[in-house]
């Protein structure tokens, strides 16, 4: 194990230095996915809000939100609401943020000790500064979480897999429990994440050993107990209760999923980190275990994208996959150490790229709360078009849900402040409160009087 001491000081160095730069700026207005879940799952009275069984908003169905929460780390953050009562939005930042740094770290060290420490710290920074990596690790959501647990329970396999061979004795008690609470909690996270535990399923079981699978199972079967158990209720809504919208098919997912994972949507980073990945797909080709991994994942693309055809699928979802890519990077930069200064420029593209309004608010959030909040103290009646009130609801909940053009009589103001409500409904609350007042933030919000 070459330089093992040297790369994890490394992966040290760029986990922290991760976890600091997707600090900055974290002070700025929750996004809109993490007010509606920081509103509906962690700021409430009871705790067992945090696995969507109560709904908090009267006007917003739960079954409507439920695949929103993500369920570890909305517990997460509950208790750390019930414990301290905030709703700083840097506290509420720091699991993403750290999550996301220590999978820097970790996959930096363990790449750095299997392939060298340049091929580490290349893997690092393609992590780190991956666009789509970037963007869902600084706000409340679970993806990072998910990911570093799903490595964290993929290294433990891979570290005692020499112990589940038929002359092995099998893991040891500690590292069976560890392995099966760390991955069923990644799935908790984010149900998403099973594809890894159906990815370790078929690694064990193409070594063909009964021994193997035989004691692997119990960990399997647990680490799914713990996920479904964790999503129970918002699965039981979206399949059963038709929580979802009507399918959609998006002809373009996968080469999407491709692209985000490489990069995108900056277009020089795609072009330096697929051609670096690519070839350490030739580099591994003799890695049967790694062509697996690609036809598992690949199987439950299809059957997403051509079966269910869920509304909801996006490129995030599968977010967990990037230390996969990584491994598959430092592979070609072992082999050929000119790709270094390739990833590396791809590195840079990406964070140039990101730097414009690393630090801006996506809502206006705050600023409508205190709008809102001077219409009350002024004897009016602040008003919000329905949808918005799960966001707004996360900075206040001093304001009237107008679904109908006839409730408008009774408000002195009405504040927008996404692009989620009913369109012809705001057209008509613009009619009839001519004034405007733009709140600045990357979507911008709008307060309408009379």
């Amino acid at each position: 194990m070459r330089g093992s001491g040297t790369a994890t000081g490394v992966g040290i160095v760029l986990g922290v230095a991760t976890t600091a730069a997707y600090l900055i700026g974290a002070g700025r207005s929750f996004g809109y996915d993490a007010a509606a879940t920081f509103a509906s799952y962690i700021a409430t009275p009871n705790m067992i809000d945090a696995f969507a069984v109560h709904s908090v908003l009267p006007s917003i169905p739960l079954k409507s939100i439920a695949s929103n929460d993500h369920v570890f780390l909305s517990l997460i953050s509950h208790v750390i609401y019930s414990l301290t009562g905030s709703r700083s939005e840097v506290v509420y930042r720091l699991v993403p943020a750290m999550a996301a740094g220590a999978t820097v770290g970790i996959s930096a060290a363990a790449l750095g000790k299997r392939f060298g420490l340049l091929a580490g710290l290349s893997a690092g920074l393609f992590i780190a500064t991956n666009p789509i990596f970037v963007e869902n690790s600084r706000d409340l959501r679970g993806y990072s979480l998910a990911a570093f647990l799903a490595l964290v329970a993929t290294l433990i396999l891979i570290r005692n897999r020499d112990a589940l061979s038929s002359e092995g004795r099998g893991l040891g008690r500690g590292a069976w429990i560890a392995y099966a609470l760390v991955l069923g909690l990644a799935i908790a996270t984010h149900v998403f994440a099973i594809v890894v535990l159906l990815v370790h399923v078929v690694w064990i079981g193409m070594r063909r050993s009964w021994p193997e699978l035989k004691h692997l199972a119990p960990a399997w079967i647990a680490a799914f107990v713990i996920g479904a158990a964790a999503n129970a209720n918002i699965e039981v809504m979206e399949f059963v209760q038709h929580g979802f919208p009507p399918s959609l098919y998006d002809p373009t997912f996968p080469r999407d999923l491709v692209l985000f994972l490489v990069g995108a949507p900056v277009l020089l980073t795609v072009g330096l980190w697929l051609s670096a990945a690519g070839l350490g797909l030739w580099a591994t080709h003799r890695e049967p275990w790694v062509w697996a991994a690609i036809a598992v994942v690949a199987a439950v693309v299809a059957v997403l994208w051509l079966v269910l055809q869920p509304a909801y699928l996006y490129p995030r979802f599968f977010i967990f996959l990037i230390p996969g890519v990584a491994y598959l990077i430092a592979a070609a930069v072992e082999r050929w150490k000119v790709l270094a200064p390739i990833v590396l420029a791809g590195a840079v593209a990406a964070v140039v790229a990101q730097a414009p309004g690393y630090t801006d608010d996506p809502l206006a959030l705050p600023e409508a709360a205190k709008a809102v909040q001077q219409a009350q103290a002024d004897g009016g009646q602040a008003c919000v078009i329905h949808a918005d009130e799960q966001v707004l609801a996360a900075y206040t909940t001093d304001f009237e849900v107008v679904t109908s053009s006839d409730q408008l009589q009774g408000c002195t103001v009405v504040v927008v402040v996404s692009w989620n409500v009913d369109l012809a409904l705001r057209d008509v609350a613009a009619q009839e409160f001519p004034r405007r007042t733009a709140l600045p933030a990357y979507y911008p919000a709008v307060v309408l009087g009379r």
